[in-house]
């Protein structure tokens, strides 16, 4: 029997063969679009989970309250780990994790910056499945001068050589022993490295902090599989709690501590942290946000093309009643019918499955470059792809057949027989499918053109300093020796503006801190404060501005032991008219504000300016900033560069301009409004490609009409008027349709800003006049075609 439907589905595509063509154009289209989507989706859920203990895997983070505002953090104390693993026996293992920053090293001639170096316990190596190729896991980092390297460093740096036990150069300063090579760590990891130290090493180089009360870490921990996680909740806040408490010697303090509101610790899943885990005062992720997106978007392409095919089976049910009414009489059953249409659609479904399986093929190396992807062709072949691939090709089948074979299959033999078939059902439905399809390409249009103008709005608004010509050069090892040598020595060159330091990079000060105190401040006022030690001169080379006193200054012996500079946020909180000469204590530090600078980003502009607190403290800079003469960029990076291999020839020279930091920021945006738009393209392109369909059937249908008209006097242009003016009202209704439904959706996306462009009303008129226009040209083809036809032969064409 399905041999039979088969057969008889495939004599319908033949003899039908150029709608078929418009549909199975149509239906690849939008599956291959719906594929590489679902790739994407896949890859993203699919992060950290091939990890062997997942399901018990946590995040240790943090709910801090200042008065009233939660600001939501992922880093710990540094003693964290051992001190809950050893209170808490619902946890079973514990394992810390730290950026160590960019890392020189060297074996033999062979010499590298490498950025993805991290120290962590030595049981982070069994709590996670990061398979090792030599070495053991268990001990691997054990011995503080430990190494342990991927197979991509491994090579880079031994060749064919055997690692395991070579001993390589760390900064100038460590001679490391090669005690392990791990596999290249996988795409779909949210912890992402190259090298691993033992976290011993933190207490060697200075780093470790014995301290409760700062969150500079990660904390992971492994649970017993019956743990409730809420009670692991409150012992963990309990536990910090009591170490803070008990470090505090001033009774004033401690009591004030104890007043404060108290900071909540939670333990988020590991498998949950790359799309749901965020950081600050947001409180959702924008990972899920755009896969929730992006799968929308996904199944409104498809839909678009599965309308297309109902437009056309619709349109064409009247040629097709007569073979429904004949197949009836000679006793085919409804249901046989109905089978037999739904069995044309799904066979059209798997037929453009075909091609669009080879479309993601051909697009994929676009795709990930737009992307941000790394996706290999053997993702194809994953089991859980193969599944969706069906499932969109069954549903594509059921969605597109479902009106045609219930309408079609109604029919009743005696009135088609007739020639009494009313066709004003179909062509209502008709009406509704391409105000639904232009609907949702004009909600994509619009949505395109706003999250282009947010992107440059952020990256065109102005940041309160000067990033051009301007660059940073991170201070590593005993390179912090030679800052001032080679501060002196740029200073004198008259293609250098000027030099100074920071202890974060210029463009991402993530630094911050609770308990600043001043005179009159609130008792019951808790607020964090952004921090960040810099040179003298670090105002003049940012050209930020001064809102009120003064800058650091050398003639001022005080400045590098109790002077602040703070932003306007700090003047705001702290409700006074002039905040020059107050008392201010910080980071435990009796001080006073010298100077007030200009509200200026030190962070993404998504985010809005935080208070900040400014510190001179030259010993403590880890970047040397330099501001190159405008004009003569490239001889002034030469001469940067010169003078850093004269004097510390010991490191290669490494920079980056503050400019391309801030471009770098705004990728991610960039990389989905670029998916958007291309994506939005083609939706409109399918929703064209079948109103063309729908407008070349209309326009055989009227060929007899056409002809009438003419004879009667009708002209050209009047004729196409009438034959465009029915498809262009369905268009103006999709507009009123979406602009609401746009307005709300992108209005809600917005408010994840910070800082954000205004939603103007010539972004939803110019979408409905391209809408209007693309509907235009895409069926003026077929009018101007029909009105041309010679009227003895249009009347003659039945």
């Amino acid at each position: 029997m399905w041999k039979n439907y088969v057969k008889t589905a495939f004599r319908s595509i033949i003899r039908h063969r150029g709608y078929a063509f418009i549909n199975v154009a149509g239906l690849a289209l939008g599956m291959a679009a719906c594929l590489l989507i679902l790739l994407w989706i896949l890859d993203e859920v699919s992060f950290d989970r091939f990890h062997a203990n997942v399901e018990n895997l946590y995040r240790v983070e943090q709910d801090q309250n200042y008065s009233g505002e939660i600001y939501h953090v992922n880093v710990t104390p540094y003693p964290m780990g051992p001190g809950i693993e050893e209170e808490v026996p619902e946890i079973v293992e514990s394992a810390r994790y730290t950026w160590f920053g960019t890392l020189l090293l060297r074996y033999g001639e062979k010499a590298f910056f490498e950025s993805g170096a991290r120290t962590v316990d030595p049981s982070f190596l069994t709590m996670f499945t990061y398979p090792l190729i030599a070495g053991d896991a268990g001990t691997a980092l054990e011995d503080p001068f430990s190494i342990v390297l991927t197979r991509e460093i491994a090579d880079k740096y031994f060749g064919d050589e055997d690692p395991i036990g070579k001993t390589i150069q760390v900064n100038n300063e460590y001679d490391l022993k090669v005690t392990g090579v791990l596999e290249n760590i996988p795409t779909n990891s949210s912890n992402r490295f190259d090298i691993l130290l033992p976290f011993e090493i933190n207490h060697i180089t200075g780093r470790y902090r014995d301290s409760w009360g700062s969150n500079s870490i990660l904390t992971y921990v492994q649970l017993h599989p019956d743990a409730v996680i809420s009670e692991v909740n409150d012992k963990i806040t309990e536990i910090r709690f009591n170490h803070v408490f008990e470090s505090i010697s001033d009774p004033e303090i401690q009591q004030r501590f104890k007043d404060a509101p108290r900071t909540r610790f939670m333990l988020m899943p590991y498998k949950d942290m790359h799309l749901h885990g965020y950081f600050g005062y947001r409180s959702a992720s924008t990972a899920i946000m755009y896969v929730i997106i992006f799968g929308v978007i996904g199944l409104f392409v498809l839909f678009i093309a599965c309308i297309n095919f109902m437009n056309l089976a619709t349109a064409r049910s009247g040629n097709r009643a007569r073979e429904v009414g004949l197949r009836k009489v000679v006793g085919a059953q409804r249901r046989q019918i109905t089978v037999q249409f739904y069995g044309e659609t799904v066979l059209l479904s798997f037929i453009s499955l075909l091609f669009a399986v080879l479309l993601v093929i051909l697009a994929l190396p676009l795709f990930n470059t737009f992307s941000g992807k790394e996706l290999a062709f053997n993702v194809l072949l994953d089991w859980k792809f193969i599944a969706g691939m069906v499932l969109i090709t069954l549903l594509t089948g059921v969605v597109s057949g479902s009106y045609p074979a219930l309408f079609l299959s109604a029919f009743k033999p005696v009135k088609v027989l007739k020639g009494a078939l009313a066709g004003s059902k179909g062509a209502f439905f008709r009406k509704i499918l391409v105000v639904a399809q232009f609907s949702i390409s004009i909600l994509l249009i619009i949505g395109t053109l706003i999250i282009y103008n947010q992107v440059h709005y952020m990256r065109s608004k102005k940041l309160g300093y000067d990033k051009e010509h301007l660059l940073y050069i991170p201070l590593r090892g005993d390179s912090r020796n030679s800052y001032e040598a080679v501060k002196a020595r740029l200073l004198s060159d008259p293609l250098i503006v000027n030099v100074s330091g920071t202890n974060h990079r210029p463009t991402h000060i993530g630094s911050n801190s609770g308990g600043a105190e001043w005179d009159g401040k609130d008792p019951e006022l808790h607020v964090l404060i952004s921090q960040n030690a810099v040179d003298f001169d670090y105002i003049e080379t940012m050209k930020i501005e001064m809102a009120e006193g003064r800058s650091f200054s050398k003639e001022f012996s005080t400045d590098t032991s109790t002077a602040f500079l703070v932003n306007e946020e700090v003047v705001k909180i702290m409700g006074v008219e002039s905040a020059v000469g107050k008392r201010f204590r910080f980071i435990g530090v009796e001080g006073m504000i010298v100077g007030v600078i200009k509200n200026y980003h030190f962070q993404s502009v998504e985010y809005d300016i935080e208070p900040l607190a400014l510190y001179a403290r030259p010993g403590q800079v880890n970047y040397m900033v330099v501001r190159l003469a405008a004009g003569s960029v490239e001889q002034g990076l030469e001469s940067v560069r010169k003078t850093w291999e004269a004097l510390v020839p010991r490191y290669p020279f490494d920079y980056s301009f503050v400019e391309e930091d801030y471009d770098a920021m705004y990728r991610s945006e960039e990389g989905m409004g670029d998916l958007l738009r291309a994506f939005t393209v083609l939706a409109v392109f399918i929703a064209s490609l079948g109103l063309f369909g729908l407008a070349s059937y209309t326009a055989e249908q009227r060929t007899k009409e056409i002809g009438v008209r003419k004879v009667l006097g009708a002209s050209v242009p009047h004729i196409v008027f009438l034959f465009s003016r029915e498809f262009m009202k369905w268009v103006l209704i999709s507009n009123l349709i979406a602009w609401p439904i746009a307005y709300f959706v992108m209005r809600n996306w917005l408010q994840e800003f910070a800082y954000r462009t205004h939603i103007s009303w010539w972004i939803f008129v110019g979408s409905g006049v391209l809408a209007v226009l693309v509907a235009l040209l895409t069926v003026s083809y077929q009018t101007v075609k029909a009105a041309l036809i010679n009227p003895a032969h249009a009347l003659k064409y039945e």
